[in-house]
């Protein structure tokens, strides 16, 4: 009896814990393909200067998933940054851009940003903050007025941006930024351009707050909401609807505050309520498991919980079977790149040598920085592999599972002019250099659990 009562309560408990993080476990699955539907996802969570934002990374590592599985874009198609600098965002709208010209209009966007938004208290202007840029110095942040005139010119058939930031100074706590005066500021309404509609998390003086017993933003937790229970068949307008009438509702509830999300459309775009973001609901759906929460820890200023990175605990879930295999490569050093990155050379064999992109050499770059180390006769270079050992990769599968279909892409860059391919037999052996930026790609890795820190080997 006293087992079947034990089954019982695991059951009872396992229910209540689903149901908790219910978009972020029950995914539904499209068989549809956007294919020329493109995202960008910035997710600033942790900040050199300014406190943490609870969940952004969550916010956005979870909407990647409803872009990919829900919405039908393609994983390559996807750009997640999670705590980028100000270099990082502009590099990667410069992408975006590049990436909407070659489709000459028929190409979507969709932006979303999860993090600190902050006011310049002279120009009223809003900008967003990078996780090195500093609250007192608007030109460290990406003003959102240059990034809608970027969006605007885009020839797109229509870009959807969603910011769950506030722009009043405030930090999503409710409690004012460090170098704020301790009064909300009302940022200017920038206008938009072009076939564009921007939703906002919040207006006004008002704070973007968090849903706690969620692990979202609250903002962001609606608009996940209403795509799961719409399996991504709805429109701009049910949407927007939606999430404005439960962030109103449940911000009171949960945070006795008022926050109103609202939607900025350009003049030229029309009935935008009539888009929709897929064309037939989703036919089932995929259980995922999401990355553990972070640790909670008081802060000394206002003695309120929040969130910190957990340094005991590890983020990413240990086990799994690697569903990825990696071409042969070999990997060597190739001199001294600049402070903070590598720089390998790395050499594939392959029936035809378009075969072989800038993106595999990179891949492979990584992967043998991670596992394998290289080595260097020119200058008797001798790196031991960064999560010092091979097995490091099984220990973590399900995480390397994701990281090395698209997170890999933001740690480096194959070097083009180095490329060569020399014929060999009936294959072509391609050899490039890659820089490889080591030091970032070391404490996003910490960060998530999957290495040691410093203090432990490296």
């Amino acid at each position: 009896m006293k087992r079947y009562l034990t089954a019982i309560l695991y059951m009872i408990s396992a229910t209540i814990a689903w149901a908790a993080d219910d978009v972020d476990t029950r995914i539904p699955v499209s068989n549809e393909v956007k294919d020329k539907t493109f995202v960008l996802i910035i997710c600033n969570e942790n900040y050199k200067h300014e406190e943490s934002v609870p969940f952004a990374q969550n916010d956005g590592e979870t909407f990647a998933v409803y872009c990919e599985k829900t919405l039908g874009i393609p994983n390559k198609n996807i750009k997640l940054l999670t705590d980028a600098t100000l270099n990082d965002m502009n590099h990667e709208f410069e992408w975006l851009s590049k990436i909407v010209q070659a489709y000459e209009g028929e190409a979507e966007v969709i932006v979303y940003y999860s993090g600190h938004g902050m006011p310049d208290e002279d120009s009223k202007e809003a900008y967003l903050l990078p996780i090195d840029g500093y609250s007192s110095s608007p030109n460290s942040g990406l003003c959102t007025k240059d990034m809608y005139k970027l969006l605007g010119e885009m020839n797109s058939q229509r870009t959807l941006v969603f910011l769950d930031a506030c722009f009043s100074g405030a930090k999503r706590d409710g409690t004012m930024m460090k170098t704020s005066r301790g009064v909300a500021i009302k940022a200017k309404k920038e206008p938009v351009k072009g076939n564009m509609v921007v939703f906002s998390a919040a207006q006004g003086g008002e704070t973007a707050y968090p849903y706690n017993s969620k692990r979202h933003g609250m903002f962001t937790f609606f608009v996940l909401d209403k795509l799961q229970e719409s399996g991504g068949n709805t429109t701009l307008g049910e949407l927007s609807d939606y999430v404005i009438k439960q962030v109103k509702q449940n911000s009171i509830r949960e945070n006795d505050k008022s926050q109103t999300p609202n939607v900025t459309a350009a003049a030229s775009v029309g009935d935008w309520r009539s888009w929709t973001f897929a064309r037939s609901p989703a036919k089932g759906y995929e259980q995922r498991t999401p990355s553990k929460p972070k640790k909670q820890s008081v802060n000394k200023n206002n003695g309120k919980l929040i969130d910190r990175p957990d340094k005991v605990q590890p983020t990413a879930p240990m086990g799994g079977t690697l569903n990825y295999t990696m071409p042969e490569y070999t990997i060597e050093g190739a001199g001294t790149g600049v402070q903070g990155t590598y720089l390998v050379k790395v050499t594939m064999m392959a029936k035809k040598a378009n075969t072989v992109t800038d993106q595999d050499l990179l891949r492979c770059a990584i992967h043998g920085i991670l596992f394998r180390g290289f080595t260097s006769t020119e200058n008797r270079q001798h790196q031991r592999p960064l999560t010092g050992s091979a097995l490091n990769e099984q220990q973590y599968a399900d995480f390397y599972n994701g990281f090395f279909q698209q997170s890999y892409q933001q740690y480096g860059q194959a070097v083009s002019s180095s490329r060569s391919v020399t014929k060999v037999g009936k294959e072509y052996k391609i050899t490039s250099v890659v820089s490889v930026t080591k030091d970032q790609l070391r404490k996003d890795l910490t960060q998530q659990g999957v290495l040691k820190g410093l203090a432990n080997g490296f």
